[in-house]
């Protein structure tokens, strides 16, 4: 019986064992192999492309210092958690051609930041920074308030730099006076500051008498001796009288003329911020009362004749000014109306009038 058309064929042998364990070990391998390329490939892409923890936000201070590798950097930067791996980063940086351009400084990352990104930022050297706004005026109490609630500083590192006045001498400015409470009142010159987050209370002072002496220029210092007939420390003493008495700059020329006028006369100042100085009273308040004006101080300008012993707070450069240039004035008294307008008077008989007219007694 014939059962197919085509030739007879040879039966096929039986395959080897061992070959076919050979193809099944080897198609194996590949298949291990093939699976850590592309697990590799994807722990690359996540170290490459991925943020180390996208959900915190939450920044971190990574202080690079002058002079390390980008190896150095990125090593930093995995123990900080920033990125997910150092390796990586650095294949990022070498392949931007970024190795050379990571700058120092104190960076606040997150660990929501992509890799690029935290590379981008280091490149551009933006640092992180913390604005703060001292305000005209503010005591030097006043001053360390503002910074450690923005974060800067330590209260004691700085009530004791409040006191060093060795960073005067630093900055090339005169030492406190006799008695004076503080020794940098009326040299933290009021602006806005952007300070590095881990800034030391020294450097945070440094920096406020340092922006004073560019604006308390040798010719406005000049000005003030030869128009005023007063020193830097006294001139930054009545300046900061002046700042506290009025707040509009156009006046301040006017009471620093008043003030002159009376010391010149031999009269006391009877300026009542001195005396809140004193009390330890950071705003203004009404009428001063008469156990007010008899408390014991060398800033109670009620019972100490001429100028207090320092500053009783921090002038801007109108009050400064107003000094090194004042209005030339008979006046010996002021005061201001409700309608915020200076009143002036020679004597104390026009004082006493014009206190009944516009302030009622």
């Amino acid at each position: 019986m014939r059962i197919g058309h085509g030739a007879a064929r040879e039966p096929r042998a039986p395959r080897a064992p061992g070959r076919l364990w050979r193809r099944v070990l080897v198609g194996g391998a590949g298949a291990l192999l093939l699976g850590a390329v592309l697990g590799a490939t994807l722990w690359c892409r996540a170290a490459l492309l991925l943020p180390a923890d996208p959900g915190t936000t939450t920044a971190v201070l990574v202080d690079v210092q002058p002079g390390l590798g980008v190896r150095a950097i990125a090593l930093l930067l995995q123990q900080r958690g920033v990125i997910r791996s150092a390796w990586a980063f650095d294949l990022l940086a070498r392949h931007a051609g970024l190795t050379r351009a990571l700058q120092a400084g104190t960076y606040a990352l997150q660990p929501a930041m992509t890799p690029v990104a935290v590379l981008r930022v280091l490149a551009s050297g933006e640092t992180a920074t913390v604005r703060v706004t001292i305000p005209e005026g503010y005591s030097g109490r006043q001053v360390i308030a503002a910074l450690t609630a923005s974060g800067l500083g330590d209260a004691q590192g700085l009530a004791a730099g409040l006191q060093d006045a060795s960073l005067l001498a630093a900055a090339g400015l005169p030492a406190p006076g006799p008695g004076a409470q503080t020794a940098l009142e009326g040299f933290l010159y009021p602006a806005t500051y952007a300070f590095a987050p881990d800034e030391a209370a020294p450097a945070l002072l440094a920096r406020m008498l340092r922006q004073f002496s560019l604006v308390w220029t040798p010719a406005l210092a000049a000005e003030a001796s030869a128009n005023a007939g007063l020193d830097t420390l006294q001139a930054v003493t009545l300046a900061s009288i002046v700042q506290r008495e009025v707040a509009q700059p156009a006046q301040m020329p006017l009471v620093a003329g008043v003030y002159l006028h009376r010391l010149r006369s031999g009269m006391d100042l009877d300026a009542d911020p001195t005396v809140l100085y004193a009390l330890g009273v950071q705003g203004q308040q009404g009428p001063l009362t008469a156990t007010e004006q008899a408390v014991s101080s060398p800033y109670n300008t009620y019972r100490v004749a001429g100028l207090p012993p320092g500053p009783i707070c921090n002038p801007g450069s109108a009050a400064l000014q107003a000094v090194a240039q004042p209005a030339r004035t008979t006046a010996l008294y002021f005061l201001t109306a409700p309608d915020g307008s200076l009143v002036l008077a020679d004597t104390l008989a026009e004082q006493e009038a014009n206190l009944q007219t516009y302030l009622g007694g």
